[in-house]
């Protein structure tokens, strides 16, 4: 034990792990950005997924008469 007239050393502590800096505005921009991208070409392929669904539909379709043998 110190005695009472001996001060204990305090030393700081650092942080346990050191802090992200904010993320700028540009940053956030970018981000928003390219979320919005990958937002973008997941419908545009969704849609062209469907417009090539509808299309083997109708092919497959055309086909069968015209192995039966009659006109589209």
């Amino acid at each position: 034990m110190a005695a009472k007239n001996e001060r204990a050393a305090i030393e700081p502590l650092a942080p346990a792990a050191p802090e992200a800096p904010g993320l700028t505005l540009s940053a956030r921009f970018e981000e928003a950005t390219l979320r919005l991208a990958r937002l973008i070409g997941r419908q545009i392929a969704r849609e062209e997924f469907e417009r090539r669904q509808r299309n083997g539909k109708k092919a497959k379709e055309a086909a069968e008469i015209m192995k039966r043998g009659k006109s589209p």
